[in-house]
């Protein structure tokens, strides 16, 4: 074998002295690898051209924890529904692009084929902006286009704030821009604008600015109503917002909005003790069968409360507005809550649902102005009680029940915003929780946005119709996400990477060099 290679290598130095270089086995075979070489170069390039024309929910893979750059369900119900082309005009300097925009909007142009993002220099093309708004945009804002309306959606509004007291200063907590440009593009593609309608006039809890935020972000308008001077409840209203009043309703003022659920309304009710008789206000859910028991309810079950007893954490029951909220895996939080009872007799057209519940053991203090224990008296009601309900009843399109005593009421009513149902009846649908605690910014932040939720769900759940496309999608957190390793934890990995990982290499070391030996 040795004298034959010895023998090429003399006859390819001899080919190569006569000057047949380009017959040479060296040439050939340098020819061949070269070419090969070429081939393999081409293939990576198309393969590359062809990879990048590939959408990126094909080819990147988000692994941040809050899946920051990954679009959910509610987006892509949205986007699948789109009859109409959307234009995200993104409004960003080249190389000025925030990143988790840019990989955002790639997101929404690879999910559906009506979605187009263009980027638009504003240095280069400043007065392209003022034929959508007059505001002044900042530099990666994008403006959603369709065919009925335009938003602008502000780069600001895309991220969550707090202020650190700690600091002085203010700090990053979330990325909200999937919640913010989802509700754009619902917003654009809606028919109409649902109205909510806030009752005021008697001293009632205001709605925090950022509960505010996220029912604007919905697509919803905000309106205040006062029921002492309305004649009747607005004919746009899509549902009454309800806000817990410190002083009661007058008869006319509690006539006027049963006439309005009984003709088929929407209504978030909200109640807490006061200390003041609530006679017409709390009549209002009488009508739907609920009592509401004057105190406040304290938990004996060590499991669903924090601090004090009065601040509930209660059982989130199944119902419409509680999906993916069950089993544990969303807590509410809220307190001083008044105790809600179902009435034995209701009517057949009626359906109450339990959507927050205390234990069974909980009792109501019917005097906590001058409770001096937690313990149950002789003169607390007993339980079980509910803190939270959701109820509908179906009417007939001229406003009839089972019931009694409102039908004339009924005959001056306007007809509100209604779901018509397909025997031409309407749906009166109401959502009432037992503290307006519930609205709370901070109690909210404690559950991890569960209180918002459910408020949000409460609302979807209402107003939602054909007509309208609401979204309630809240920001994702940009909080350092830290590994937790316990002492044995650490002590096993030691364990492995010192000791066992070594003595492994040892013996495959060791069989290998000894397999080579005895060959």
């Amino acid at each position: 074998m040795q004298i034959r290679k010895k023998e090429t290598k003399q006859k390819d130095k001899r080919e190569t002295k006569k000057g047949n270089v380009w017959n040479s086995r060296i040439f050939r075979k340098g020819s061949y690898n070269a070419a090969f070489s070429v081939i393999v170069i081409a293939v990576v390039v198309v393969l590359n051209l062809i990879v990048g024309q590939i959408p990126a929910k094909y080819t990147e893979f988000d692994i941040t924890t809050e899946k920051l750059y990954t679009i959910g369900d509610e987006t892509k119900t949205v986007l699948d529904s789109l009859d109409e082309d959307i234009t995200i005009y993104y409004i960003v300097q080249m190389g000025n692009e925030d990143t988790n925009l840019e990989k955002l909007l790639e997101q929404y142009e690879a999910a559906s084929y009506r979605i187009k993002v263009e980027k638009k220099d504003p240095v280069e093309n400043p007065a392209f902006v003022k034929q959508y708004t007059e505001d002044s945009v900042s530099e990666n804002s994008m403006i959603v286009v369709g065919g009925k309306r335009n938003k602008l959606v502000a780069y600001t509004s895309c991220y969550e704030t707090e202020f650190d007291y700690s600091t002085y200063q203010s700090k990053t907590t979330g990325f909200d821009g999937e919640g913010q440009l989802t509700g754009a593009i619902a917003y654009v593609i809606s028919d109409t604008m649902p109205v909510l309608y806030y009752v005021e006039g008697h001293n009632e809890i205001s709605i925090p600015e950022a509960l505010r935020e996220r029912i604007e972000k919905a697509n919803l308008e905000l309106q205040s109503l006062n029921l002492l001077t309305a004649d009747t409840i607005p004919e746009d209203a899509a549902a009454l917002l309800l806000n817990s009043p410190e002083k009661d309703y007058s008869e006319a003022e509690a006539d006027k909005v049963i006439a309005y659920l009984k003709n088929g309304g929407k209504a978030l009710i909200l109640t807490d003790y006061t200390g003041n008789t609530m006679e017409q206000y709390d009549r209002i859910l009488q009508e739907y069968g609920v009592q509401v028991t004057d105190g406040i309810v304290v938990e004996t079950d060590s499991n669903m409360y924090v601090q004090r007893p009065y601040y509930l954490v209660p059982e989130i029951g199944a119902a419409s507005v509680t999906t993916g909220m069950t089993g544990g895996s969303t807590n509410i939080l809220i307190s001083a809550c008044q105790g809600f009872r179902t009435q034995e007799e209701i009517r057949d057209t009626l359906e109450v649902s339990a959507v927050l519940s205390p234990s069974t053991d909980a009792f109501v203090k019917t005097d906590p102005q001058n409770m001096a224990t937690f313990d149950k008296e002789q003169e607390d009601a007993a339980g079980p009680f509910i803190v939270g309900a959701v109820i509908s009843e179906t009417v007939s399109s001229a406003g009839e029940t089972a019931t009694d005593g409102t039908e004339d009421a009924l005959e001056d009513s306007a007809d509100g915003n209604t779901d018509e149902e397909p025997d031409g009846g309407k749906t009166t649908q109401i959502a009432c929780f037992a503290s307006s605690s519930i609205m709370d910014e901070s109690f909210n932040s404690m559950v991890s946005d569960g209180n918002y939720t459910l408020y949000m769900n409460s609302i979807t759940w209402m107003v939602d119709t054909e007509d309208t496309t609401l979204v309630s999608i809240p920001g994702k957190s940009l909080a350092t996400q830290y590994l937790t390793v316990t002492s044995g934890q650490s002590a096993l990995c030691a364990s492995v990477l010192c000791v066992l990982l070594p003595f492994a290499c040892l013996i495959i070391g060791g069989m290998i060099c000894y397999r080579r030996k005895h060959r």
